[in-house]
């Protein structure tokens, strides 16, 4: 299911056109359905319109994924909505347009439910990019957001509280303001001038420090751009596992996705007291690489002398990525690293030029010692911090992010070692693996282990009995 598109039957389109088309009955209404959710929580138009569409994909879920649905708290509300409408619920969406009957089930609370309603929330995404393809983040969010605070939403008096959005900030362009701040800084500079920059006075001479400080970012930046440019495979390409996460991030990242796997397949257990992966029979994984992990395991007690001693087993791997231009070979990645470098190394130089003669003339230093030195330690964090990562693998792993989308938000069991490749072991947070993301990011403070449930999750069934958390409707 996970990298596959569903095929639709003809009574699937026919469906999903009737869902598609329901109104609710309230198309001749003044208040209208999708007004009255706008109006009820707060939302934009756009976005009550974009949540009822989810709801009505999750109700197709429902009918066709043939595994119990669980919605995401947008389209929850929704649906709470759409429970008031009874009539139109119960004599026409369910019998005429869905075609079966759809109960709404909340929690009832514990970690054992915290845990189903996980597992049904993970299937249901991953049914969902089946058959829509990446779920729309606004509307469903990852399992670790969506039961992170299980009572967000609230009905609230406004003749009471005062309610603040909270504010939504624009995504800066920052080239073109780093482009209009050199340009508005080297105006003044622009007026007749010693030919000489080391004759400037101070705060001219940290003018011009700064416009040139600002001309070397945009400088790196487009010689990143154009260095990690070579060739590499067309839009579309797909990654196995182990590659996605030798491209993502190196050993450690294959280390951490194989310990993942070992563990969501029960051939490996994590001990939280002596932190460290227990393998009772690392001969009989014989998968590559996880054969590799599971051996170095279960000779090493600390998971980074795993990952030093895995390292060089991955050549095959990493080989296999350089072939298809996904990665920078190691002399290219020099070349890369210096180019970058340079152009705050000429300007450390012309830093520690000036200083040398402010001190000769007595003049104070201080901030332009600051700004040199934070030059030179770019020239060196360039140099050194080279990208190991060719433009075409950046794109080839936004794809996979995309068409795995599901998995990062609420991986499966299945889908836990991919889901670490390009995510890390953040995603791990809320299964039953999250001691291990424990170990790997103490200051994470998530624990997926925890006894405290939530009271957010909700699932469907069709034909399961009973409907909780709304209230009753009257006869005819």
């Amino acid at each position: 299911m996970t990298g596959t598109q569903a095929v639709w039957s003809a009574q699937q389109r026919e469906l999903w056109q009737r869902l598609d088309a329901h109104d609710f009955g309230t198309a001749d209404s003044t208040l209208s359905f999708a007004r009255k959710l706008a109006r009820d929580h707060g939302w934009s138009q756009a976005h009550a319109d974009g949540a009822i569409r989810e709801y009505k994909r999750f109700c197709f879920l429902a009918a066709v994924a043939g595994h119990p649905v669980s919605p995401s708290d947008a389209v929850d509300e929704v649906w709470h909505q759409h429970l008031t409408y009874s009539r139109d619920y119960w004599r026409r969406y369910c019998p005429d347009v869905l075609g079966t009957d759809l109960h709404h089930e909340p929690t009832r609370g514990g970690l054992e439910q915290d845990r189903r309603h996980y597992s049904q929330y993970a299937e249901t995404l991953a049914s969902y990019q089946r058959w829509f393809g990446p779920p729309p983040k606004a509307f469903w969010p990852s399992a670790q957001v969506q039961t992170a605070s299980p009572a967000r939403f609230r009905r609230i008096d406004l003749a009471r509280s005062w309610l603040l959005p909270r504010p939504v900030w624009p995504r800066p362009d920052w080239r073109r303001l780093a482009a209009a701040a050199v340009l508005l800084s080297m105006a003044p500079l622009l007026q007749a001038l010693p030919l000489n920059p080391l004759n400037f006075d101070g705060p001219t001479f940290l003018g011009l420090y700064l416009a040139l400080f600002l001309a070397c970012i945009g400088i790196t930046v487009l010689l990143r751009r154009q260095l990690t440019e070579v060739g590499g495979e067309a839009r579309g390409a797909a990654l196995d596992t182990w590659s996605t996460a030798y491209l993502a991030g190196g050993t450690q990242r294959v280390v951490d996705a194989g310990v993942a796997s070992l563990l969501a397949g029960g051939q490996a257990q994590w001990d939280r007291t002596k932190k460290r992966l227990e393998i009772a029979h690392p001969q009989q994984v014989r998968d590559y690489p996880l054969d590799e992990i599971a051996r170095a395991a279960a000779a090493e007690p600390s998971l980074n002398r795993v990952v030093r001693r895995v390292d060089g087993r991955l050549e095959r791997i990493r080989n296999a990525l350089l072939a298809r231009k996904l990665l920078i070979d190691d002399s290219r990645r020099w070349m890369l690293g210096f180019s970058c470098a340079l152009p705050f190394a000429l300007l450390t130089v012309l830093g520690v030029a000036k200083i040398i003669v402010g001190l000769a003339r007595d003049r104070p230093v201080g901030f332009l010692i600051f700004l040199t030195l934070i030059a030179a330690a770019a020239a060196l964090l360039l140099l050194f911090n080279r990208p190991e990562r060719s433009r075409a693998g950046d794109r080839v792993l936004r794809e996979m992010n995309t068409r795995h989308a599901h998995a990062r938000r609420a991986p499966r069991d299945a889908d836990i070692g991919l889901a670490v490749a390009l995510a890390g072991t953040a995603v791990l947070a809320g299964t039953a693996y999250a001691s291990f993301h424990d170990f790997r990011s103490p200051s994470s403070g998530s624990s997926g282990s925890s006894d405290s449930s939530s009271d957010s999750g909700c699932s469907s069934d069709s034909g399961s009995s009973g409907c909780g958390g709304c209230g009753g409707g009257g006869g005819d």
